[in-house]
């Protein structure tokens, strides 16, 4: 009954977090979609919640029987707990950071190595927060790249990482909602929907670009940025390859990329090698 309980409290944050989003799209819209074309992505969002905590569970009952935290562990909460009040702030602020940090090389391998995964978020050519769509089987690698690093950072409370996984998760909406309202000059440091935008298109020049989550500063120091202009708008999606519009299709289509029924990923936007350092160049 508790996994059921925390599948509906999971049901009801991510259909209320969608609602208010796409609320917010209708002030000052760029794109403007009808609420019915929403209703597949917020079907496949709300799907991919339990799946997820289906495949995640036995991969942290693994962890927690490996002494790993008895031997790495990095004292943050012992360093900041001095500054009172000003450590709580401070150290959810490092979480986000480093969890944004982990997630942005996350997303080059995701690109590299696990595309016919990570090709499902690619694939709408519509973007809006209820199309910000990812396949369960994406948290594998997830947990490898970001909560296992995490789970050896000592935090005060497990109020922290949710506080922070709730501000990411918004975040996460809005850069791909399709309105007026961007972040301006803080688009040095931040990551807003027109740039994230340049990410999901279908433009050459803008391949292998823009992977940061929450701070651009990733994409400024790895080589990987693309600042899009002022009226810079791209299409996106995949070239040949249809957004799903069913749960059915949503599950399968990672499957079908890796058995051939799908274009290869070199024909893909932003699947071809990625992990450079420096003034990256395009694509060849």
């Amino acid at each position: 009954m508790q996994i059921l309980a925390g599948f509906a409290v999971g049901a009801l944050l991510t259909a209320f977090t969608i609602i208010v989003c796409t609320i917010v799209e209708q002030i000052g819209p760029i794109e403007r979609h009808s609420l019915r074309s929403r209703l597949p992505g917020l079907a496949m969002n709300l799907v991919q919640g339990p799946l997820t905590t289906f495949v995640a569970w036995p991969i942290g009952q693994f962890w927690k029987q490996l002494p790993i935290g008895e031997v790495i562990t990095v004292p943050l909460w012992t360093w900041l707990a001095p500054l009172g009040t000003a450590g709580y702030v401070l150290q959810t602020v490092i979480i986000i950071m480093l969890a944004d940090f982990l997630a942005y090389w996350r997303h080059r391998f995701e690109h590299r190595l696990f595309w016919p995964i990570h090709m499902v978020h690619h694939s709408p050519s519509e973007l809006y927060a209820a199309n910000d769509i990812g396949h369960p089987l994406q948290v594998i690698y997830s947990i490898v790249f970001i909560s296992l690093p995490l789970s050896l950072v000592q935090i005060e409370s497990p109020g922290v990482p949710v506080a922070a996984s709730f501000l990411v998760l918004m975040l996460s909406y809005y850069i791909h909602s399709p309105n007026e309202v961007h972040f301006g000059p803080l688009r040095k440091v931040l990551v807003d929907n027109r740039f994230h935008r340049i990410h999901h298109s279908i433009d050459p020049r803008h391949f292998d670009k823009n992977f940061g989550i929450c701070f651009s500063i990733w994409d400024r120091w790895f080589g990987t940025a693309y600042d899009p202009e002022p009226d810079e708008w791209p299409e996106v999606g995949l070239k040949d390859v249809d957004a799903p519009r069913t749960i059915r299709d949503y599950l399968l289509l990672p499957f079908k990329q890796a058995a051939g029924e799908e274009p290869e990923a070199d024909d893909k936007p932003g699947a071809g090698p990625c992990l450079t350092f420096g003034n990256s160049s395009q694509r060849s």
